[in-house]
């Protein structure tokens, strides 16, 4: 098959899948208005035609045959990342189009600006004109049908899968000091303060633990003055952001694993952490409900409360016979539903039939209102079904 995507070719979840599907015997083109190739596919900078003050209509023209011309040229088309990529509706509904939602696009982080009305156009087009629309998550499934306005069952759940021969766990040695790892980053969204505010309440009851930080952000620094302030520097350790590659065995160090997010579409951090079989305590916001398993396979505490936080990871640092027992269960909970082949079979068959349906019907105009507002933390209970 031959494929089309668009998408940002600097992202981790683009680099992975693009090759897999590569493998499989397919001819991927990548689009990207970042300037990285893709091993395993061929490449284009993604260019605007030149604007034109005096007729402008007729430079989104412009715009929009440079779309169609694309189209034409592919058995299937995938949108990764929603943005004004200049493609009419009525070329998005004759081309055999797929959207991949990555949960920005859709739920934007707390403290960033509203997206422009335009956007916010663009992005309800896609939803609407896609053969079919992907959500790594049930949480983020009902927000997307939400924007679109679109009935839930257009939206396909496919969870970001983990490479189960990457993340495994490893044996660690018995005198290292119990140590609490953290890779999201310092962003807002990512909630870091949450996890400095909480490290003195753990040093208070689980003096030797340790903290090892991993990551870059615009927090960072604000970060690194709080521990000094709060007095627990010489139990952190700092470093940048690793590649992909290095977690695994900087992981292997580890004991437990923490994710405070205020917003999470998934949580593969969490996902790749429970492959080493390391429990993870994180926050009880969108798709980390479908991850963790509480009491099970890790613990889930309240967003924004740094002493919570602390009381569980405490828990676990004060009995290593349950984070064994929760670290194995997680890992199984990985292979059960969240293995990164099945992940790519899944997206395959997705593929196959797109290409084999007729053209979505209707137009943006019949489509109904927004869906009723679901409760997400229900219909997130359960594990996702893949």
């Amino acid at each position: 098959m031959n494929i089309l995507m668009l998408g940002p070719s600097d992202t981790l979840h683009l680099r992975r899948l693009v090759p897999a599907l590569a493998d499989r015997g397919h001819k991927i083109h990548v689009v990207s208005m970042k300037p990285d190739p893709i091993s395993g596919a061929t490449f284009e900078r993604f260019k605007v035609p030149p604007f034109g003050r005096r007729y402008p209509h007729r430079w989104r023209r412009r715009w929009e045959r440079y779309m169609e011309d694309l189209f034409k040229r592919f058995d299937a088309v995938t949108v990764h990342f929603l943005s004004d990529w200049g493609v009419s509706e009525e070329t998005a509904r004759r081309g055999r189009l797929l959207v991949r939602t990555y949960g920005s696009d859709v739920d934007p982080p707390p403290d960033s600006p509203a997206p422009a009305p335009g956007l916010v156009r663009a992005r309800q087009m896609l939803i609407r004109a896609a053969r079919k629309v992907v959500a790594p998550s049930r949480a983020l499934a009902y927000k997307v049908a939400d924007l679109g306005g679109v009935d839930l069952a257009r939206i396909e759940v496919i969870p970001d899968g983990v490479d189960l021969e990457m993340f495994v766990p490893r044996p660690r040695r018995e005198s290292h000091s119990c140590t609490v790892g953290y890779f999201k980053g310092f962003e807002p969204v990512y909630g870091p303060m949450t996890m400095i505010e909480a490290i003195p309440h753990v040093l208070s009851r689980c003096p030797e633990a340790r903290f090892d930080l991993v990551g870059g952000g615009s927090l960072l620094e604000v970060c690194r003055q709080r521990a000094e302030e709060l007095g627990v520097s010489e139990a952190v350790q700092w470093r940048e952001r690793q590649p992909h590659e290095a977690m695994p065995g900087i992981m292997a160090e580890w004991d437990v694993v923490a994710v405070t997010s205020r917003k999470e579409s998934l949580g593969v951090a969490a996902l790749e952490a429970a492959a080493m079989e390391l429990p993870v305590v994180a926050t009880k916001v969108g798709g980390l409900l479908e991850v963790v398993r509480h009491g099970e396979t890790g613990l889930l505490v309240e967003a924004d409360n740094p002493r919570a936080l602390a009381n569980a990871l405490v828990s676990l640092l004060e009995n290593p016979e349950r984070r064994r027992t929760l670290g194995v269960r997680a890992r199984q909970h990985v292979a059960e539903h969240f293995e990164w082949n099945h992940y790519v079979d899944r997206w395959v068959e997705l593929y196959e039939a797109a290409t084999e349906s007729p053209p979505t019907p209707g137009r943006m105009s019949d489509v109904p209102g927004r869906i009723p507002k679901a409760d997400v933390l229900e219909a997130s209970g359960a594990a996702v079904r893949s």
